[in-house]
């Protein structure tokens, strides 16, 4: 039997503040999340992120944990992945992180 949330990852959020007009950026902030990471190889799957800009997304990581605002990076170090996020999506059982 497959275990269900495998995988460990580390979430970096990005802070910072307005200060004058201009951003000024703070100290990220790193979570751990535990979940399953799904690669995609067919390259059919769309997703915006936060800015409006479309994405094909390469893979996809299930988590029972909330979203988080501002998370901007995801790091899984037992497959090698050290990716930016494109969004971070609730649904009713769990949420998923596509990369």
């Amino acid at each position: 039997m497959v275990k269900r949330y495998s995988h460990t990852a580390i979430v970096t959020i990005q802070s910072g503040q307005l200060v004058k007009g201009e951003w000024v950026a703070g100290e990220p902030t790193e979570i751990e999340v535990t979940g399953q990471y799904f690669p995609s190889n067919s390259g059919q799957q769309l997703k915006q992120n936060a800015d409006g800009r479309e994405f094909i997304v390469h893979g996809e990581f299930s988590t029972k944990s909330r979203p988080v605002p501002d998370a901007k990076h995801i790091r899984i170090d037992s497959i090698g992945l050290d990716v930016d996020i494109i969004c971070w999506e609730p649904f009713q059982s769990h949420s998923v992180i596509y990369v």
